[in-house]
């Protein structure tokens, strides 16, 4: 599934390229903030959120990289 892809062309770095899952793992914080952690983790499996992007961004409150203002794309609305 490329277009779930964490890395880059330009050697596997890690980039938020990926706009559609930039969108929902931002909606997945969101609810984790307001709902708590089984409704994010609910909402992001069922999107098909990679397991090690959700076990980042739930897992820790350091594991989640700042948004890069350039690319980060508005919240995920249904």
């Amino acid at each position: 599934m490329g277009a779930m892809s964490s890395h880059d062309d330009s050697g596997g770095k890690n980039s938020r390229s990926d706009t559609a899952t930039a969108r929902l793992v931002e909606q997945g914080i969101e609810f984790h903030t307001v709902l708590g952690r089984t409704v994010a983790l609910a909402f992001l499996k069922e999107h098909q959120v990679p397991a090690d992007i959700i076990y980042r961004i739930l897992g820790s409150s350091t594991g989640r990289r700042q948004p890069a203002p350039s690319i980060t794309p508005p919240p995920y609305e249904r």
